[in-house]
C-alpha cells in the first residue's frame, strides 16, 4: 500500500528562499548557430497573464520518509503564471518574475530576465512566506540562450556560501511529448549539490512557449530519495 504525504523536498525548497544570497558564477564563452539563434528568436515572447498548466508526479521510495515506511506516489498539478516585472525589494531592481502554485504549498517566486534572445536566472522568493528574503542571483546566470547547441556549458557556480553547488549544460535539441503535444526542445541539465544531497535537474525548455517538461531527482550517496516530473497540459503562450 502506498501512503500519500506532503511532498518533503518543497519544505527543502522553501528554506533555500529563506535568506538572501548572492551567487558568482564564471561563464564560458557561449557557442550559438546563427541559423538556430534566428528560429529560437525571440526565446520567450509572452504578456503579463499568460500560464503554463503541469501534471506533476512525486515519487519517494519506501523507507525514506521514515524507518519502514511505504513508498509514496502523489500526482499534482502545478500553475506557473507570469507577472511581469515585480519589486523584489528596496535593495534589488525590478525584475520580470512567475509565480508558481501548487495546492497545499506556499506560492514560489520565480525571478528572471528576459530578454530578446535569452533568459537569465535572477533567483527566488516566497512572497507570501513571512519573514522570508528572496535568493538573489549576482550576476544573473544564463539559463537559456538562443542558438544553443550540445555541449555548451555554463562554468559551476554556488549559493549558500557554497553549501549548494550547480553546473549546467546542453544534452540535446530534440522533440519531447507531453500532454499539451510535441515540442522542438532545448535539454538542458543542472547537476550540483544541496549539502549532503546530489541533485539533478533536467529541463526541457521549447524556444518560444517555455518549459514543456522537467525532471528533478535527489540522491543521498547513491541512493535515490526523490523525483519529480512535471509536464506540460495547457498554456496561453501561442508560440509566435
Amino acid at each position: 500500500m502506498r501512503a500519500i504525504i506532503a511532498p518533503i523536498p518543497f519544505i527543502i525548497l522553501a528554506c533555500l528562499a529563506s535568506c538572501e544570497k548572492k551567487v558568482k558564477p564564471e561563464m564560458k564563452k557561449e557557442t550559438v548557430s546563427d541559423e538556430l539563434k534566428h528560429a529560437d528568436t525571440p526565446i520567450l515572447p509572452i504578456k503579463k497573464g499568460d500560464y503554463w498548466k503541469y501534471k506533476v508526479r512525486v515519487e519517494i521510495p519506501a523507507g525514506i520518509t521514515s524507518e519502514g515506511s511505504s513508498a509514496v506516489e502523489i500526482e499534482t498539478e502545478k500553475t506557473r503564471t507570469f507577472l511581469g516585472k515585480v519589486e523584489v525589494s528596496e535593495n534589488h531592481p525590478p525584475t520580470d518574475a512567475f509565480d508558481v502554485v501548487v495546492p497545499g504549498q506556499p506560492v514560489g517566486r520565480e525571478l528572471v530576465e528576459i530578454k530578446e534572445d535569452r533568459i537569465l536566472m535572477r533567483g527566488s522568493s516566497q512572497p507570501e512566506t513571512l519573514g522570508s528574503k528572496p535568493i538573489w542571483m549576482e550576476p544573473a546566470i544564463a539559463f537559456v540562450v538562443a542558438g544553443m547547441r550540445p555541449g555548451q556549458q555554463i562554468t559551476p557556480f554556488s549559493i549558500q556560501e557554497g553549501a549548494s553547488k550547480r553546473s549546467m549544460k546542453v544534452i540535446a535539441r530534440e522533440a519531447v511529448v507531453v500532454p499539451a503535444g510535441s515540442y522542438p526542445a532545448i535539454r538542458l541539465l543542472m547537476t550540483g549539490n544541496d549539502g549532503q544531497f546530489e541533485v539533478r535537474r533536467t529541463t526541457w525548455f521549447a524556444p518560444r512557449i517555455g518549459i514543456v517538461k522537467e525532471e528533478k531527482t535527489r540522491y543521498a550517496g547513491d541512493k535515490l530519495i526523490f523525483r519529480e516530473t512535471t509536464e506540460l497540459i495547457e498554456t496561453s503562450v501561442k508560440g509566435k
